[in-house]
């Protein structure tokens, strides 16, 4: 029987406090009433949006959401950069009832398409930066049925460039004297290479679907390049028409057909103009033309064209069709199967989707497909896909209906899983309004506020990042996605456009001030508030933020996205440097934490258990996972609190004799990492779906002063090339989960009881590698080649010497022949490597040109370069 006085007493639990349960949409609406003309969103650019025009803009966008379908009960995606219209469709989602799904833009296809599925989300929401990757979803998520691009009109989904350019790049193919060059085959030196038999193969097939329109019928090819496909359609009796827009390609075919005596008509031109009205077609033919097209909005258009040509009952044929889920050719315009059946509404009587079967194709070819639409009556119903933008949102009529419940899903935030399947996060606006209501008291949040918008949408700190302030009239600076990469854009933004707010991992502000040390401020920093979250906090780090930005309140939370971002917060205050690490803190309000032992009895104070969280703060469940919500959320088993809920947090914790929580440590494989929450499963499960990979094992080692991720693997008969193995799982992990190091072993080493020894993976990380592994980036230029280097025999001058010096201490011995990012080295080593750099040279880098000049050779170039133009 624990003694009763060492039990944690009850007022540690009474944090109950009354806040008034409202909805997101609601508490924006009414500081907009209350300071309509502030600035709600901010670039460099000057205001956005004040809050009176944030409302009224909110309302348009959520009036054209529900035109689409969303309402109460439905999801929508955001796949979008940091800008005022990305905040502003969030708001709009919330304002018709939905909740949204933030996705981030760095994830693989593959996880994207999960996060979609998972929560049945019929909308998603793009901008022009990922207007292309939104597109090719819609064969991977079914339940999509519109995507809309949020800053820009429809053709914003086109690569309006791309058209300008393909006649010059078609003189340039059609000139080679090799005729299968001359038609695209084997034009990269380390591209696929095809075959004779493989092309002829490639040929016959395409000439077979136009012949099963019938014996001598009248073809128009489009894209017709030197003629390989037409040749063989002119000598079958056909009677042909070609276009292109080469003049070369077209002068040789031409030629070609005169010296046979074939009739046939050849001439320059495009496929969204296919000619003039006359004689119509049986077929037309696009053959490996369309994946050039500029995008979306154009291949509608020259399908509407080909219409025009065609009699009732020809047919269009759109051969050799790159799938955007084969993975092939990310450069080339990849058309989901879905979107025929929308085209082909505009004067067509059906579309039949032909995929590729027999053994004569090359694979590459073989992952294509051919769409066939057959022309009929004009006014058929067109298809479930829709295409959208801005000016549709514009023209919308404002949504006055109601809003959204406080028991509603306001958004789903996904989480690492340890079956390497990400989990869903489902939060209600109650719980949001919580978070805001407590935050905006406690820390004294106002109108003066203005937080910097650094975290991913992905990120659950967004949540506040982006209604907290907003919702006392404060304002949200913005910076794009590649600022935020630039943290010496990001402290200048800081010391000059009177931010009072940042909100971020310790990680990312780290970077910040590692790699801006030494740098003066511009203006006069108006920093008072710093909140850090999402991993442990150096107890170094408010030292270093008070040094450089003065008297600022540093803000240490915790919490959980199952726990609605932060429920609990340390302020910092005299840093004991006996702490092993900042303190956990205390509840907020209406959040309970309980360390609790096996038999979910309290534990006593300073004695270690599992860490429960329960109160108004939890999440609703997991997205489509009832068992896991089941196990993860338990009832609380206090007969004091029947009804109510805990949330199994899986970390270790003790209470210390202040009533502050000190964390243990988790209780599975779960790890953060740079702010990112991950379990190391996934990854591990990703790599054992790797062809040749028998075994793999994942743990995270401090190197080079940083906790890092490294992956040990087992292969089969033959070893696995590294390089393939990393493009391979780029396909399937994000880049924030893709390991540091990658090390093959004939064998995983084991414990006594038979467990993988981690502890000796995890030493084992630490020892530098004995060669540089090979790396999927660009090869960097040879020290001859480009004199970065000393000459051999050569002492090294002074500032090659200071880089390597640097690289050495940051990455360790033995690295410097390889990429920075491959030995070891991530964006916060990247920071600290250019700080060095700055201690010793006047030359100055900066952490983009690590990223650009990933290896040391090129960097010592870079830095030469450098000096040389700030003579």
């Amino acid at each position: 029987m624990v003694d009763a006085t060492r039990l944690p007493p009850a007022a540690w639990f009474d944090t109950d406090r009354t806040f008034p349960p409202t909805s997101v949409p609601d508490l924006l609406t009414a500081a907009a009433a209350t300071h309509a003309d502030r600035p709600a969103l901010v670039t460099a650019g000057g205001v956005a949006y004040r809050h009176d025009e944030l409302a009224a803009a909110t309302a348009r966008t959520a009036g054209f959401l529900r035109s689409v379908g969303v309402g109460p009960g439905t999801s929508v995606g955001l796949l979008c950069d940091h800008h005022p219209e990305a905040v502003r469709s969030v708001i709009g989602v919330l304002r018709a009832g939905g909740a949204y799904v933030p996705i981030d833009a760095r994830w693989p296809a593959e996880r994207v398409a999960s996060a979609l599925h998972q929560t049945n989300c019929r909308s998603l929401l793009v901008d022009r930066s990922t207007a292309r990757a939104g597109y090719e979803l819609l064969d991977r998520v079914p339940s999509l049925t519109s995507v809309v691009c949020v800053d820009g009109d429809v053709d914003a989904f086109d690569d309006a460039d791309r058209l300008t350019v393909m006649a010059e790049l078609w003189d340039s193919i059609a000139a080679d004297p090799d005729e299968y060059r001359g038609a695209g085959f084997n034009l990269r030196p380390r591209g696929a290479t095809f075959t004779e038999a493989e092309i002829l193969a490639y040929r016959d097939h395409v000439v077979a679907l136009v012949a099963a329109a019938g014996e001598g019928c009248r073809v128009l090819e489009i894209g017709c390049g030197n003629g390989l496909v037409g040749k063989a359609l002119m000598a079958a009796g056909f009677d042909y028409v070609g276009v292109d827009p080469s003049s070369v390609a077209v002068a040789g075919l031409s030629a070609w057909a005169a010296d046979r005596g074939l009739k046939a008509t050849v001439r320059t031109g495009y496929a969204h103009d296919p000619g003039p009205d006359g004689e119509p077609f049986d077929v037309v033919l696009i053959a490996s033309t369309a994946q050039f097209f500029p995008g979306p909005r154009y291949l509608a258009t020259v399908v509407e064209q080909c219409r025009r040509v065609l009699r009732d009952g020809g047919r269009l044929v759109v051969a050799d069709v790159v799938d955007p889920t084969s993975g092939d050719n990310p450069d080339l315009f990849r058309i989901p199967t879905r979107v025929w059946e929308s085209l082909s509404g505009a004067g067509y009587a059906g579309v039949e989707i032909v995929r590729r079967a027999g053994d004569r194709l090359p694979d590459l070819l073989a992952r294509r497909y051919d769409a066939v639409l057959t022309a009929g009556a004009a006014g058929r119903p067109v298809g479930p896909v829709l295409l959208a933008g801005r000016s549709r949102i514009e023209a919308s009529t404002p949504w006055t209906g109601p809003g959204p419940a406080p028991e509603d899903l306001a958004y789903c935030i996904f989480t690492s899983g340890s079956t390497g399947q990400p989990k869903g996060v489902l939060v209600t606006h109650r719980a949001v309004a919580n978070l805001i209501d407590w935050v905006n008291r406690e820390f004294g949040v106002d109108a003066g506020d203005r937080l910097l918008f650094v975290t991913s949408f992905a990120f659950d700190l967004s949540v506040y990042d982006m209604f907290g302030v907003l919702a006392r009239g404060g304002s949200v600076f913005l910076l794009p996605d590649a600022e935020l990469a630039q943290p010496e854009r990001v402290f200048d933004v800081l010391t000059t456009e009177g931010i009072t707010f940042w909100d971020s991992a310790p990680a990312a502000l780290s970077v910040v001030l590692t790699a801006t040390r030494g740098m003066a401020a511009r203006g006069r920093p108006a920093l008072r508030r710093v909140f850090l979250s999402g991993d442990w906090v150096p107890v170094s780090m408010p030292a270093e933020i008070r040094d450089r930005f003065g008297d600022v309140a540093v803000v240490a939370l915790g919490g959980a996205t199952e726990a609605t971002v932060w429920s609990n917060a340390f302020v910092v205050g005299e840093v004991d440097p006996e702490w092993p690490s900042i303190p956990y803190g205390l509840p907020m309000q209406n959040a309970r934490y309980h360390v609790l032992d096996e038999r979910w009895d309290p534990c006593p104070i300073g004695e270690p258990g599992d860490l429960y969280i329960g109160g108004e703060c939890l999440a609703s469940a997991y997205a489509g996972d009832p068992a896991l919500t089941a196990y993860k959320f338990i009832p609380d088993p206090s007969p004091d609190r029947a009804g109510q809920r805990l949330y199994r947090t899986g970390d270790r914790a003790r209470w210390l004799p202040d009533g502050n929580l000190q964390f243990l440590g988790r209780l599975d494989d779960q790890v953060k990492i740079r702010g990112y929450r991950i379990e190391l499963g996934e990854i591990q499960a990703a790599f054992v779906r790797q062809p040749g990979i028998l075994d793999a094992a994942v743990v995270t080692a401090v190197i080079a002063g940083d906790r890092a991720l490294c992956a040990f693997y087992v292969c089969g008969d033959e070893p696995v090339d590294e390089a393939q193995l990393r493009r391979r799982l780029a396909e399937a992990l994000p880049a924030y989960m893709m390991p540091s190091r990658l090390v093959a072993l004939p064998a995983l080493p084991v414990t006594a009881n038979g467990k993988v020894d981690r502890a000796a993976l995890a030493e084992l990380a630490t020892r530098p590698p004995a060669a540089a592994p090979s790396a999927p980036r660009p090869a960097a230029p040879s020290r001859a080649a480009t004199g970065s280097g000393s000459p051999a025999g050569e002492e090294p001058d002074e500032l090659e010497r200071i880089l390597r010096d640097a690289w050495v201490e940051i990455l360790g011995p033995g690295t410097d022949g390889g990429d920075f990012f491959v030995v070891g080295g991530d964006s916060v080593a990247a920071a600290r490597f250019v700080s060095l750099i700055r201690e010793d040279a006047d030359t100055v880098l900066r952490v983009r040109d690590v990223f650009d000049f990933p290896t040391l050779d090129a960097l010592i170039a870079r830095a030469r370069a450098v000096e040389e133009a700030q003579r």
